[in-house]
């Protein structure tokens, strides 16, 4: 019992005393409980530094480029693509003509076969489109009627005669919108 009261005893002077050096009689006078905190507070401090550096690092990352558009005035490579792609998904109803049969200028001997198809802007369009077919046919055969054999058989000239039939066609809507393309999807010539 004696020996119990005297642990008591040394306990509560300890407690009076404050808190134990670590390492007693070594020569090293560090205090446990301060160590514990710096340690702590440190380890804290580098974890929020590398959460903010992270952060800001993954955000430039993931916005950079349209932050530097934006705030830059340059236009990003990815932006031009991106228009094209969705200008190239939104392919309107196409209306496909019967084929064409005319006799080419300058030679009664000849002739020629072309089909076309006409792209519009959407289905309700589609249907006044549709009630106009013979004013249609009549101004491409008259376009037509008019090239020669070799200007209907140069591949570099279908594109201007795509154009013209377009022009030509554009007047019978009442937007100029409504048609959005003229397709050639067939010609022989014979």
């Amino acid at each position: 019992m004696a020996r119990e009261k005297a642990d008591r005893e040394e306990k509560e002077e300890t407690r009076k005393q404050g808190p134990v050096e670590k390492g007693q009689g070594q020569g090293q006078p560090e205090l446990e409980e301060p160590v514990k905190k710096k340690g702590k507070f440190k380890l804290i401090l580098i974890i929020i530094l590398v959460l903010i550096v992270g952060g800001g690092a993954g955000g430039y990352f993931v916005f950079g480029k349209k932050l530097m558009a934006k705030y830059m005035g340059k236009h990003t490579e990815e932006e031009p693509k991106q228009e094209a792609a969705q200008k190239k998904e939104l392919v309107g109803p196409i209306l496909q003509l019967e084929p064409f049969v005319f006799n080419l200028t300058g030679n009664q001997a000849k002739y020629a076969k072309v089909t076309l198809g006409i792209e519009v802007k959407d289905p309700k369009v589609m249907e006044e489109t549709k009630k106009m077919v013979p004013v249609i046919r009549d101004k491409i055969l008259f376009i037509f009627g008019t090239k020669a054999p070799e200007v209907l058989m140069d591949v570099n000239q279908r594109e201007a005669i795509k154009k013209e039939v377009h022009a030509s066609l554009k007047v019978l809507f009442k937007d100029g919108e409504e048609l959005k393309g003229v397709y050639i999807t067939d010609i022989i010539i014979q």
